[in-house]
């Protein structure tokens, strides 16, 4: 099986069951005018903004039957506040209807809304063409590590709208007025809006950091105690899994992806994810693991292994299984 792609997510997945080939491109037309795509078996295109719109004129007959592509961004947003994002949700579901008719494409989604929106919207016909399928977590990377010491929560996203950044801010705030010398904040630190952290740093015990190295984040996450994660939308939502990888436990909203597809549904880590902009609760939720880390240790540690436990559902090896199921079947319909 030879396959073209321009994301390593797909290489890291499927290296041991095909000859996987990266360019590192952002549109569709661009993967494609380089290579002989004769010569793949299937062409798998990462979809990311920018481009919103990728509609860059190709021959259907050289793509249809061997083209996938992976929605690695929402089909729509959330919490809607900006005129940029109704441009969005009109030409975002256009884009996905000119990859499943004009090109003949399947289209991946990496979340359930996304799925069931996309086959409530096309024909019947080409509803198999649209597929769910989970990203996963590099369980060698990202595993528990030592937690010691006074109770630590990491806060760690592009500092932006998007990202619940503001929102953040506040519980921080409520969180240190609450706990005061019983918690450690840790900020990574990079985006458009890293100004908003401006008025914590009056705070001994905050910590802002640059942007980290992968090897230097995967540590500091093992380290903390919990992961805050105040998103307004994902397409997945990548860094709760890591975080559950590492054994650090997730408090967030219920976004769209990972958390609302599988950490909500679940009975022990479910009690942790909250509604969108609940910030009372989400405050609460994070001062009752510092009462377990402080009070009952013991509790607290099999939250750690259970957490873990729960992530290593989504291994390189589990999930690699699903999407060589899903490219073969492809393959196998092209011929």
């Amino acid at each position: 099986m030879r396959i073209l792609t321009n994301t390593t997510k797909i290489g890291k997945l499927l290296s041991n069951y095909a000859e996987v080939e990266v360019l590192k491109v952002r549109t569709l037309r661009d993967l494609i005018s380089k290579v002989d795509i004769n010569s793949y078996d299937l062409i798998y295109f990462a979809k990311y903004t920018p481009p919103l719109l990728d509609l860059g004129l190709i021959n259907q007959s050289r793509t249809k039957g061997k083209l996938m592509i992976g929605m690695h961004v929402p089909v729509k947003i959330d919490h809607i506040n900006r005129p940029h994002h109704i441009i969005y949700n009109l030409l975002m579901p256009m884009q996905t209807t000119y990859y499943l008719r004009m090109l003949g494409a399947y289209l991946h989604v990496l979340n359930k809304d996304d799925e069931e929106y996309l086959r409530n919207r096309v024909h019947s016909r080409l509803n198999s063409r649209v597929i769910y399928a989970p990203l996963f977590t590099d369980t060698s990377i990202f595993k528990p590590g030592n937690k010691y010491g006074t109770f630590t929560l990491l806060y760690s996203a592009r500092a932006s709208w998007q990202k619940g950044t503001d929102i953040a801010v506040k519980i921080i705030e409520r969180l240190i007025m609450e706990l005061r010398d019983n918690i450690e904040i840790k900020i990574v630190a990079y985006g458009p809006l890293t100004h908003l952290y401006n008025k914590l740093r009056k705070f001994r015990n905050i910590e802002i950091l640059n942007y980290l190295p992968l090897d230097e984040f995967s540590s500091v996450l093992s380290k903390s105690h919990v992961l805050l994660f105040t998103s307004r939308y994902e397409s997945f939502a990548q860094l709760p899994l890591d975080s559950l990888a590492s054994g650090t436990p997730v408090v967030s909203f219920n976004v769209r992806g990972f958390v609302k597809d599988y950490v909500i549904k679940d009975k022990v880590l479910g009690k942790y994810i909250v509604n969108f902009n609940d910030v009372d609760n989400i405050v609460d939720r994070v001062i009752e693991l510092a009462k377990y880390w402080y009070n009952n240790e013991n509790y607290y540690h099999e939250l750690v292994k259970y957490s873990r436990q729960f992530a290593e559902r989504f291994s390189i090896e589990n999930i690699s299984k699903i999407y060589l199921d899903v490219f073969t079947n492809i393959i196998n319909n092209a011929t």
